[in-house]
């Protein structure tokens, strides 16, 4: 039974002010971005920018609109070319589906160790291909981004045969050469990528990530913390959710400003253990959820009172998270007005956010 029939007139006049998502759900777009990353053992710096970028990766798309609405977000997360992992799987893991809470990306992203090991490019283009969660819609955005350092041809899995698998189900395939743009290596990554009509970039990998400091900094982490105790946990995930929303805040460091940007945007869901974000997307109905899946502060109360809790609780993030978009645009253009001697152009955000702001235009996807 959805939230709306649950209402009572009075908390169904304040829904329709605080809570859009009341009413009845037209079907989203999607954006759907694969991330296969060699974890081999050269790719230490690979694996460190992912970490913190991901963050400026999300908050570059959060005014992409399609058909005037905001599309899904789905990230999923492969490592490859790493002797740890058996070579009957070709030396690749996925480590997650696709999915709309990017803290387990982000965990998943901590979790991995370089080593080894044999980089075979083609078997996991082939295994994403395969084994990923694709949407079947051809209006929605589809496409791999694939980054490393070795041969593109290695492995008994051609690449040619996997990047065409790819193409064929209208996935885009982005190469990421992690060296210099002179070498041979490169022209077969590049070749992957005109073949699927991605597009091919080559990145330093070593480059450090440096988070510029702004005046704005330390209230953008207060709001973060604030924002945090509006995460209503549920169910057999809900400690687990909070305790990995926790370290994921501890784990970005420096980048917890854009990852805090990242939180106040409308790609930060976690309807897997938080309530609010659960109602919103109609995956828990209030009247059949157990009491022990519950919080202790709805336990026993009314479906009414638990209603008009969660309302006020969602009421409250909404407007931490406008605090924390204007200043998140106050900080920008502070950054924007400051000299650099940096060149941003050989980093990873920077060649994702290129190649995407290009590929999701033509598909009908706008960035306003």
């Amino acid at each position: 039974m959805s939230l709306s029939r649950l209402l009572t007139p009075t908390v169904l006049s304040l829904a329709v002010v605080l809570m859009p998502w009341v009413a009845i759900a037209e079907e989203e777009p999607t954006i759907q971005i694969a991330i296969l990353l060699d974890s081999s053992n050269s790719m230490d710096g690979l694996i460190d920018q992912t970490r913190s970028q991901l963050w400026t990766v999300v908050n570059a798309l959060t005014d992409v609109r399609k058909d005037g609405k905001i599309p899904n977000l789905e990230v999923a997360l492969y490592h490859y070319g790493n002797d740890s992992l058996p070579y009957s799987e070709g030396f690749n893991r996925q480590l997650t589906d696709f999915t709309t809470e990017l803290d387990g990306v982000s965990e998943k992203l901590f979790e991995i160790r370089t080593n080894g090991g044999q980089e075979y490019s083609g078997w996991v283009i082939e295994s994403a291909t395969n084994q990923l969660n694709w949407t079947n819609d051809d209006d929605d955005f589809r496409a791999i981004f694939i980054a490393g350092n070795e041969p593109f041809d290695q492995g008994k899995v051609s690449w040619r045969d996997a990047v065409t698998l790819a193409s064929r189900d209208g996935i885009l395939v982005n190469t990421i050469y992690c060296g210099s743009a002179e070498s041979q290596e490169r022209d077969l990554w590049a070749a992957g990528a005109s073949l699927a009509s991605g597009a091919n970039f080559n990145i330093n990998q070593d480059r450090a990530v440096i988070v510029q400091e702004s005046p704005y900094d330390e209230e953008i982490r207060d709001l973060n913390a604030r924002l945090n105790t509006t995460y209503i946990p549920y169910g057999e995930d809900g400690t687990r959710g909070v305790q990995r929303q926790l370290q994921q805040d501890m784990n970005a460091g420096a980048a917890i400003v854009t990852r805090g940007s990242s939180k106040s945007s409308a790609y930060y869901r976690n309807a897997s253990w938080d309530l609010v974000d659960a109602i919103d997307e109609n995956t828990v109905d209030l009247e059949t959820l157990e009491e022990e899946a519950l919080p202790a502060e709805l336990q026993g109360l009314s479906t009414e009172e638990k209603e008009a809790y969660i309302l006020g609780v969602q009421s409250e993030r909404a407007e931490i998270q406008a605090e924390i978009r204007d200043l998140t645009a106050k900080r920008e253009e502070y950054i924007r007005s400051l000299p650099s001697n940096e060149d941003p152009r050989d980093t990873l955000d920077y060649v994702m956010i290129q190649a995407l702001r290009e590929q999701l235009a033509r598909k009908g996807f706008i960035l306003q």
